[in-house]
């Protein structure tokens, strides 16, 4: 009789056990929550991948951080839009150089050097304010504790009809979960990967100048 109870309470033990979901199944229920608001059509969603990392305090799995980042990489698409600018207004001044004898050439000049010189002045401020929050993410790094673990870092790929649900795309995130699998932010791979090359920018470069630079390689 004895034997008998002892074999009962291992198996209702291991039923127990058989009923706790793992890891892969906790990171698949937190994605699909996380892409019920996402997705156009969820009801299409289609798992295809999921794969789980250990997570370790650093700037590229810090919140402040990724912050920061994603205001330079903004600023960055700001400072483009200026430069484009600045080279529209000098070529139109080159156009209309004014002459003694023409008005409205003047005219036009003015308008052209006035754009010129107000997006000059956007692009200063915007290369003063890229190099403050250089510095912000270079202290970022002196105050976090990195290497310590964190949770989970969890890669996962899936499919999912487009906005006019004509078509199935493939789609690929990553979440950044604590140790019990609770998510703390996710961002599509793409986005993930350009944070991680501004950031490696930021940290191996001692200037704006080295950071523009070493942008300029990540992405050739």
């Amino acid at each position: 009789m004895k034997k008998l109870s002892k074999i009962i309470v291992i198996i209702a033990f291991l039923g127990l056990c058989s009923c706790v979901p793992s890891n892969e199944e906790k990171a698949q229920q937190m994605a699909a929550e996380y892409l019920k608001g996402e997705l156009y059509h969820f009801d299409s969603y289609e798992p295809i991948q999921i794969k789980i990392d250990s997570s370790f305090v650093s700037l590229t799995s810090d919140k402040e951080a990724i912050s920061l980042t994603q205001e330079i990489i903004h600023l960055c698409q700001s400072l483009q839009e200026y430069a484009q600018n600045i080279e529209m207004a000098e070529s139109s001044m080159d156009i209309w150089t004014p002459d003694a004898y023409s008005l409205y050439s003047h005219g036009e000049y003015m308008r052209a050097k006035n754009e010129r010189d107000k997006n000059q002045r956007l692009l200063n401020k915007t290369f003063d304010r890229i190099q403050t929050l250089i510095e912000k993410i270079k202290a970022r790094q002196s105050d976090i504790k990195e290497g310590d673990f964190k949770g989970w870092k969890v890669y996962h790929k899936f499919k999912s009809l487009n906005g006019e649900g004509s078509m199935a795309l493939f789609g690929e995130f990553i979440f950044f979960c604590d140790k019990d699998f609770n998510l703390e932010f996710a961002y599509s791979k793409e986005d993930m990967d350009a944070i991680s090359k501004v950031i490696e920018a930021v940290l191996s470069s001692d200037n704006l100048h080295e950071f523009g630079e070493q942008l300029q390689e990540s992405y050739l």
